[in-house]
């Protein structure tokens, strides 16, 4: 039996049991900004005293929170896109479109994940770190990698199944009222 408010279909869908663990983790990410800032908010107000170190766990948990979450979306297929020519266009146009625009996706993905590991390999042989805390920089590169990489590997999954189930299948994009 399907969870309440999820279709029948995806609770069977392997693409969408995928992603949860992506947001999952961007969840925690999220949630620990939010605490913090909270906290440090109240600190200031309540006791005058700063929590040492915020900007530094802040940097680090919007790396973590931002691409981390983006694997999730391309597991989804719930990226931006503009469903004009799907109104317009026959299946078979539309079908070409979606498989040139994850191509591109992909290659767009793939080719800036090779384009930062040059850098992130100096900064995991260099001694840079944060001001405060003292954070490595390689930590914030960590989340940058692991989700262009996962993210090239949703991209490829989800429009291999597109492929698999041709033109004729029609793509219902997802709207507002979802």
């Amino acid at each position: 039996m399907p969870e309440p408010g999820r279709p029948e279909g995806a609770a069977r869908d392997p693409l969408a049991a995928a992603a949860r663990p992506f947001a999952f983790a961007a969840m925690i990410a999220l949630a620990f900004m939010v605490l913090i800032t909270t906290a440090a908010v109240f600190a200031r107000w309540l006791f005058k005293q700063e929590i040492f170190g915020v900007v530094d766990m802040m940097e680090l948990a919007l790396a973590f929170s931002v691409f981390l979450a983006l694997p999730g979306v391309f597991l989804r297929d719930e990226q931006v896109t503009v469903d004009l020519v799907d109104s317009l266009g026959s299946s078979k146009l539309t079908f070409a479109l979606r498989i040139f625009g994850y191509l591109l996706g992909l290659a767009f993905v793939t080719l800036t994940l090779s384009q930062m590991i040059a850098p992130a390999l100096d900064k995991l042989n260099s001694s840079e770190t944060t001001m405060t805390l003292q954070i490595p920089r390689y930590w914030h590169w960590l989340p940058l990698l692991v989700g262009f990489a996962a993210s090239a590997l949703a991209i490829l999954a989800v429009g291999v199944g597109a492929w698999r189930r041709g033109p004729g299948a029609r793509h219902r994009a997802k709207t507002s009222l979802d």
